[in-house]
């Protein structure tokens, strides 16, 4: 019970964390995270044909997700030294399965109809556009 306890703080802490510092500001080719980059250039994918938003909040749970287990599985070990190693050794195989996992996904997503989830992420896009106008207008009439 410990452990569950142990990794669901890790979890939320390290994506508010991931949240704060990159999905919040992340728009189409500005501020792209490095995973996104990572994903998006050795599966060959295409932003646009689903929602960019949506696979950047993927990638940050999926992130968040990792980065918790490996924490999670070296608190079990004894000894701050096997610590130190079973993470090294055991955190590059995790991210390389998830983000396989992930890339092979979205590839089999970008072969489908998305244009409902489509849509949506153009009409949130507009409303958000539109608040940020009528906050610009409110700054300069004052």
């Amino acid at each position: 019970m410990e452990y569950i306890g142990w990794f669901l703080f890790s979890f939320l802490l390290i994506y508010m964390i991931y949240y704060l510092l990159f999905i919040r500001k992340a728009r189409r080719g500005v501020k792209v995270p490095s995973e996104v980059q990572y994903l998006i250039s050795l599966y060959k994918l295409d932003i646009n044909t689903f929602s960019y938003y949506k696979f950047i909040r993927v990638v940050g749970i999926v992130t968040s997700l990792d980065i918790a287990l490996i924490a999670t599985i070296v608190a079990k070990v004894d000894g701050i030294i096997w610590q130190i190693l079973f993470g090294f050794v055991a955190v590059v195989p995790v991210i390389v399965l998830t983000f396989f996992l992930l890339g092979r996904y979205y590839q089999n997503k970008q072969n489908q109809n998305n244009s409902e989830e489509l849509e949506w992420e153009r009409k949130y896009l507009e409303k958000k556009k539109k608040q940020s106008n009528k906050k610009k207008g409110k700054k300069k009439n004052a």
